[in-house]
């Protein structure tokens, strides 16, 4: 090989410049420019190897279904989720969110409201009935404390005793109470009479002229067998002094002492129609 003078050497330099600007542009087999062989990538080809998904960045994680994956947790159509603590639509309440409500806005007295299991209804089971015990009678009470309504063991039925109020306000409380006793002497409860107490009674009050009124063995009514109708033995010669009908007796007494203080005879009774009333 000849060897070149420095001067030729030097005259080339610009030639092989031009020829190496000249490979460069060359286009390589991929659709690119090669500079020396070596590999280079220009323009669109950059992002040549993403161009299959123009989605990439977007972050759609997913179709949004709500499928295990998706970008989405859910298709958020608002269902009621009931255990979640708050109130969805169509719960009346959640777990400890009762939506405001208390035992006293729903009507009771007290007490500690809850939500049922499935979030549709409170759960009042731990609210306080009415307002039983506050002395008064409320709407639903047969009494409340010391009210009674006005009424006693004796209106009830009972001989006597302290009617109470049981605690649930419903019913009363008759433990206090005493039944009737028949025979005791003592007219209690419904009885009409007992033994000597004719609760203020005698014959002439039950329609009858005199005589002796009585209480009958079982207590619910009078005897008046001994009772008569019109002046009784003012009419007759009775032979003991005086007559049944006071009124006569007295009037005969005051014309003739004899008729009361010695015997009741026909003259008696001849005082007694004449001038006394006596009805014979």
């Amino acid at each position: 090989m000849h060897k070149l003078s420095l001067p030729v050497r030097t005259s080339l330099l610009p030639l092989l410049g031009a020829f190496a600007l000249a490979c460069a542009a060359e286009p390589s087999d991929d659709g690119g420019f090669s500079t020396f062989g070596n590999p280079t990538t220009f323009g669109n080809d950059t992002n040549s190897s993403n161009s299959d998904d123009d989605d990439t960045g977007e972050g759609d994680t997913g179709d949004g279904d709500g499928d295990t994956g998706d970008g989405d947790t859910g298709d958020g159509d608002g269902e009621p989720s009931c255990g979640d603590g708050q109130v969805s639509v169509g719960e009346a309440c959640d777990g400890s969110d009762l939506a405001g409500e208390t035992c006293v806005s729903l009507g009771f007295s007290g007490g500690a409201l809850a939500c049922a299991g499935d979030c549709s209804d409170f759960d009042v089971s731990g609210c306080t009935n009415q307002f039983c015990g506050n002395g008064v009678i409320d709407e639903g009470e047969l009494c409340d404390g010391p009210e009674l309504q006005g009424q006693t063991c004796q209106s009830i039925g009972f001989a006597g005793g302290q009617l109470g109020c049981n605690p649930n306000c419903l019913s009363f409380n008759t433990s206090g109470c005493v039944d009737a006793t028949c025979g005791n002497g003592v007219a209690e409860g419904d009885e009409v009479c007992d033994g000597n107490d004719l609760d203020g009674e005698i014959c002439l009050t039950q329609g009858f002229a005199g005589g002796a009124l009585a209480c009958n063995g079982s207590c619910t009514g009078y005897n008046t067998a001994g009772c008569f109708n019109g002046s009784g033995d003012c009419c007759t010669d009775n032979l003991y002094p005086g007559c049944e009908v006071a009124a006569v007796r007295a009037c005969v007494c005051a014309l003739d002492t004899y008729c009361c203080d010695t015997l009741w005879d026909v003259l008696c009774v001849d005082a007694a129609i004449a001038s006394c009333g006596a009805t014979c």
